[in-house]
């Protein structure tokens, strides 16, 4: 099942409603994400185009950053860590996380971001 969500990924068309780095799926909401690693701590960086900054502590040195990613996502989503998957950006600064069970209203709440054709109104 898993395999089969990596492969859509690609394929991904938003909603003009919905953070252009959400994405709806059966086992839960896949988030898009743009990682800068070997910051001075973790936190939210913004939006950039369709994925959501984060900013890790952690260098980008034998997955240390994709497993600070990981370890954030959860506490920040109030879910387990093994809620948190990887699908796609191991070697890459791009890259999609599912977070199982968590709903796309609930992530949307959760998260720090504004749309910007709502901040105009």
């Amino acid at each position: 099942m898993i395999r089969d969500l990596k492969n859509t990924v690609n394929s991904i068309s938003f909603p003009s409603s919905l953070p252009p780095f959400l994405r709806s799926v059966a086992e839960g909401t896949i988030i898009h994400i743009r990682v800068h690693p070997g910051a001075g701590k973790t936190t939210w960086a913004g939006a950039h185009n369709r994925e959501l900054k984060l900013k890790v502590q952690a260098p980008a040195v034998g997955g240390a950053a994709n497993q600070n990613c990981l370890s954030f996502l959860a506490r920040w989503f109030r879910v387990k860590r093994s809620e948190v998957v990887l699908l796609k950006g191991e070697k890459s600064r791009s890259k999609a996380f599912l977070l199982k069970g968590l709903t796309l209203e609930k992530c949307r709440s959760l998260i720090p971001y504004q749309n910007p054709d709502q901040s105009n109104s």
